[in-house]
């Protein structure tokens, strides 16, 4: 009778087990599915409020989210300590034991850089004169204590599911290729949601699609688009590389669209990594070559579509008329279909005629293209390199002194209308880091502070109100010299290893499971577009999402099936 009794039981706990994990992934179900599927479609009243709208979503279903998701965390615990009193009496393997430690112990390196920063952010509040402006941060942003806490939060409860997130994938790739398809429409005046209405020519340049302000939504463009790119190089199922190859196509329609030069050094940075890891085999090689024929494709297919609807196309910045309109876009094109053609025919190739096996003669020229890619990259360096010394001594007058030169290109003197008057802002912010006494150069101000902080200093104050008028300067409009000020000299080392050693980390992961590249490649665009820009609601939560999917695809063992 006790026998039965004791079989009974242990029926009704595992039933118990499998039932709170099956909520416990409805929960978070729901969650991705409003934040990747719902967030990016949402809006209210057009443009006039849609930034406070797009937080209100966020901080309301990420709050829910947390809260419940905690409260069952406690539910879960006590139900395995029920377990353990009851069943396990004298044992040492409890079930408390072992899912306190799968959630907590065995931290990744992608763990402890997100928990480090999470200490980081703690830190720069504890010591900010600011607190109660630093708990929200500044009115528009609003990433202040309780949002950098949330993305935080998001990260371990994403990062600890398993085995469900193709459907959620899915979901974002529609949803992203919505919004991404309302933005081209708007760029030819074409306006389905009525989003337009009552807009000028200038504001019609500045917002788009259901995301809003321009600069906010390439962010959003440049974390999110990689998960359907990657899903196109990787897969080998027809359904899989159509439905993603027309993604991809739709996504680089809006990235030379979005009017948004940060965009274009994020893509950049996206496909060089993508390229470098492309190196390990010919085929990787050829699809990478595919991706980047189908980029120039878009890019020029959308210029000759911006000259047969001249009446109706937005004027765009120079930069995105550049990529979509010059011949350089059709150069790169033949190019990049020569290249295409050269790799996947092996009789057009310069060793078709050597007698050496098929893996052996791919081994070859794989060496060979690695070198070749390896000296463009150290070319890229030096024109980098070289470019920043002439933009310093073009502004310091040196080229005109020595050799009776200086150019006025926007891109070329560093002046307080450079980038937009990022020139301005960034050189007004440096100043103020330096004015800063030490223990706040290590710390920083509190999150989301350095509005109050610039304001607080007459010189400073004086200058922003001559540049800006009654406008307020609320960042630095670059996320690591915000970061600098804002949490300080440690803050800012801990978000850069989140962000390098992120994408380092799912680099070398991808050596496992190739769709981990999809990760790294949302990092570096996440990274490199917001040199020029800053953290924002439209992009920040969704990059802590992204880091917890691929976290938690590290551990899965079922999604190489979506080969």
């Amino acid at each position: 009778m006790k026998l039965v009794k004791a079989k009974t039981k242990k029926k009704i706990v595992n039933v118990a087990i499998e039932l709170t994990a099956e909520i416990e992934q409805y929960i978070i179900f729901a969650y991705l599915f409003c934040m990747l599927g719902i967030f990016p479609l949402f809006y209210k009243e057009q443009y006039y409020k849609i930034g406070d709208a797009k937080f209100e979503f966020f901080w309301k279903a990420s709050l829910l989210f947390v809260a419940v998701s905690f409260l069952f965390l406690v539910l879960k615990v006590i139900l395995y300590k029920i377990v353990e009193i009851n069943l396990y009496k004298g044992h040492r393997n409890l079930p408390t034991a072992n899912f306190l430690e799968t959630f907590l112990n065995k931290l990744s390196f992608m763990d402890y850089a997100v928990l480090i920063y999470g200490i980081c952010v703690l830190l720069s509040f504890a010591f900010s004169d600011y607190k109660d402006y630093a708990i929200m941060g500044a009115a528009g942003w609003q990433m202040g204590l309780c949002s950098q806490l949330i993305f935080i939060a998001l990260y371990f409860l994403v990062s600890r599911q398993k085995d469900f997130f193709k459907i959620i994938l899915g979901v974002h790739m529609l949803a992203s290729a919505l919004a991404f398809v309302f933005g081209i429409l708007h760029r030819f005046d074409m306006d389905p949601l009525g989003m337009y209405v009552g807009l000028n020519l200038n504001q019609k340049i500045e917002f788009l699609s259901t995301i809003g302000q321009a600069t906010w939504f390439s962010g959003y463009v440049c974390t999110t688009f990689a998960i359907g790119l990657v899903l196109f190089y990787i897969s080998n199922k027809k359904w899989v590389r159509i439905m993603s190859g027309i993604y991809s196509v739709i996504s680089f329609g809006i990235l030379v669209t979005q009017n948004s030069d940060s965009a274009f050094v994020a893509i950049a940075g996206m496909l060089l990594l993508l390229g470098y890891f492309s190196l390990n085999s010919k085929d990787n090689w050829c699809r990478f070559l595919q991706i980047i024929s189908f980029m120039w494709i878009t890019f020029v297919s959308i210029g000759i579509l911006q000259r047969v609807f001249a009446d109706r196309a937005i004027p765009l910045d120079t930069l995105s008329t550049f990529f979509s309109q010059s011949a350089f876009s059709w150069i790169m094109l033949m190019l990049s279909f020569v290249l295409l053609f050269l790799y996947s025919n092996d009789r057009a190739f310069l060793f078709s005629k050597d007698k050496l096996l098929e893996s052996q003669k791919n081994v070859k020229i794989m060496k060979i293209t690695k070198r070749v890619y390896q000296g463009m990259l150290l070319l890229l360096v030096i024109a980098v390199v070289g470019m920043i010394l002439f933009i310093y001594l073009n502004t310091k007058g040196y080229l005109l002194q020595w050799f009776g030169y200086q150019s006025s290109n926007q891109y070329l003197l560093f002046d307080y209308h450079w980038g937009s008057n990022r020139g301005s802002t960034w050189m007004i912010c440096w100043q103020a880091f330096l004015q800063m006494p030490f223990y706040q150069k290590l710390f920083g101000i509190g999150p989301d502070s350095l509005s109050q902080y610039l304001y607080s200093i007459p010189d400073i104050s004086d200058l922003l109100h001559l540049l800006w008028g009654n406008l307020r300067l609320t960042n630095a409009h670059n996320e690591y010299l915000n970061c600098l000020l804002n949490l300080g000299i440690v803050g800012l080392a801990a978000w850069l290893g989140v962000l390098i050693g992120g994408a380092a980390y799912f680099y070398e992961k991808a050596k496992e499971n190739s769709f981990m590249i999809a990760f790294a490649l949302c990092i570096v665009g996440y990274a490199c577009h917001n040199i020029f820009c800053y953290q924002q609601v439209c992009a920040t939560p969704i990059l802590f999402i992204v880091l917890g999917v691929g976290e938690s695809l590290t551990k899965s063992q079922n999604f190489n099936t979506i080969k």
